[in-house]
């Protein structure tokens, strides 16, 4: 495994970004929620893998309080649209303050947040 810590982008990140504003200028036509909804979740998407660099279970736990939040919302009606984006946007802040955390972080900013990295690398 090689050390190469901070922001990443590929190609295939690229493309995802562009096929996902493609589908969201798309479905604006038809209701503007499920854009926001696509847009808001491919950023997170971004986010996670390619910004911050979380680990799996914050993102589990954060695509799942999405699915839960959003389903209150277009099933149950218990929830308005604002109230579940800002929920999950909460989620998000609070996800992204504990990974920055971790001794392991190495997303953006690594040089700042956490210049133990290399050290803590080289030791797994």
């Amino acid at each position: 495994m090689q050390f190469k810590p901070g922001f990443r982008f590929s190609i295939l990140d690229g493309f995802v970004l562009v096929a996902a504003l493609c589908a969201i200028i798309f479905v604006a036509f038809y209701d503007y929620k499920y854009s926001v909804l696509i847009g808001f979740t491919v950023l997170h998407f971004f986010l996670f893998c390619n910004i911050v660099r979380m680990s799996r279970v914050p993102e589990l736990i954060w695509a799942t309080s999405f699915l839960v939040l959003f389903f209150c919302h277009i099933k149950l009606s218990l929830l308005s649209f604002n109230s579940a984006l800002a929920i999950s946007l909460f989620v998000t802040v609070i996800l992204v303050a504990k990974e920055i955390r971790k001794p392991s972080y190495h997303g953006i900013f690594w040089q700042a947040l956490n210049p133990a990295l290399p050290e803590w690398f080289s030791t797994r």
